[in-house]
């Protein structure tokens, strides 16, 4: 597996390493893996279907019994979390700015070995990186299982705060709340994996449950905070400004983050504070094998017999093209008075369907919209981009 590219030392295995399969180390653990996570969406899919004569306590008790299972497995397909742990240790143990160097600037470091992208700065929001320093005061294998556990417990939020705006909304929240914390991809990905996008789904749903609470300020704002972990999350920002009761409000709340989290990264980088945004377009001149621009990519130059990375460009462009025209499209509808939750979700949709960098974590981004806005059709695409998700990253 990607995470133990460093090797398989008793820390990153953690508490389940006694439970592991002999064939775990074996030629068809990936393959096994990934029959596993086929299961595991079947069975994800036959609960959504049953979700309404679950009983609470059984459904909070899964989410709860799944979130620890994932708490305690050390994670497998991703290395992204050495990677924050790398660029707190850059700065805080080495003097290295994240945001101009990546883990390659102190190969003596003991992350060197696990962390991913090397060579490349941060593409993280500088207010999240700030935040990590506190990992460099501790071991590697100590910040690891704080990641994961913060991870663990942000998704909980999450999934619970999914629960109480979907009974505000006078709904049953057990579909809402199992959609988001019984969903595959969240807990082998985000949780397994501490992925950050954790963030982005907690500060989401905090967002949500501030609007149908009626706080004019604060779900704009949360978004905002969102989009400084990752600057994707920015798409929801629009919508939800739209969904305030006072919309001037909203705006000054978004405007009020933007700003004090610009502040901050100024202080804390300078005008490297930028530097993420320039990788993320540089991420995007490249593409994920199982994305949407890729595969057009490729049919298209099978079809038209020509080299594939003179086409990509054009590809990107026409798929960029197709995401402005439908955001414009859904923030009309919005405007107009459409479900700012759901036309969010299918902006935020749109942005995993047309973007050429796709991996299987950005699932987390949609979740909470899905599960809380008022279109049957959006639940469903959740449950297919998660499944969708799990030929991104095949471990084998």
């Amino acid at each position: 597996m990607l995470a133990t590219a460093g090797g398989s030392p008793r820390w990153l295995l953690g508490l389940l390493a006694p439970l592991g399969l002999p064939a775990a180390a074996g030629p068809l653990a990936g393959l096994m893996f990934y029959a596993g996570l086929w299961v595991g969406l079947l069975a994800y899919a036959a609960v959504l279907v049953r979700a309404r004569a679950l009983p609470h306590r059984v459904a909070v008790a899964a989410i709860g019994g799944v979130h620890l299972f994932f708490l305690l497995a050390p994670p497998l397909l991703s290395q992204d979390v050495f990677s924050y742990i790398g660029y707190a240790r850059l700065a805080i143990l080495h003097g290295v700015d994240p945001y101009v160097a990546g883990p390659l600037a102190a190969p003596g470091d003991p992350v060197f070995a696990f962390a991913g992208s090397k060579a490349a700065p941060s593409v993280y929001g500088p207010p999240f990186t700030l935040v990590t320093y506190s990992l460099a005061l501790v071991g590697v294998p100590a910040a690891l299982w704080a990641l994961k556990a913060a991870a663990a417990v942000a998704s909980l939020a999450g999934a619970a705060l999914v629960w109480r705006t979907a009974e505000r909304l006078g709904r049953d929240p057990v579909p809402a709340a199992t959609l988001v914390g019984l969903n595959p991809a969240l807990l082998v990905h985000v949780v397994g994996g501490a992925h950050n996008d954790v963030l982005v789904l907690l500060l989401t749903a905090g967002a949500l449950f501030a609007l149908v609470a009626g706080r004019s300020g604060l779900p704009a704002g949360f978004a905002t905070a969102a989009a400084a972990v990752k600057a994707s999350a920015a798409v929801a920002v629009p919508f939800l400004v739209l969904g305030s009761r006072w919309r001037g409000r909203a705006l000054v709340a978004a405007a009020a983050v933007a700003l004090a989290g610009g502040a901050a990264g100024l202080v804390g980088f300078g005008g490297h504070a930028l530097g993420w945004l320039a990788v993320l377009g540089t991420n995007q001149a490249h593409a994920s094998s199982m994305s949407l621009p890729s595969l057009t990519t490729g049919l298209l130059a099978t079809v038209l017999r020509t080299a594939r990375a003179d086409l990509l460009p054009v590809v990107r462009i026409a798929y960029a093209a197709a995401f402005a025209v439908a955001f414009v499209w859904l923030v009309r509808c919005a405007w107009r008075g459409a479900d700012p939750i759901a036309m969010a979700g299918w902006a935020t949709l749109a942005l995993l369907a047309c973007s050429a960098w796709l991996v299987p974590w950005y699932v987390a981004w949609l979740l909470p919209l899905a599960a809380l806005g008022a279109s049957r059709r959006l639940a469903t695409a959740a449950v297919l981009v998660t499944a969708w998700s799990l030929a991104v990253a095949i471990p084998f």
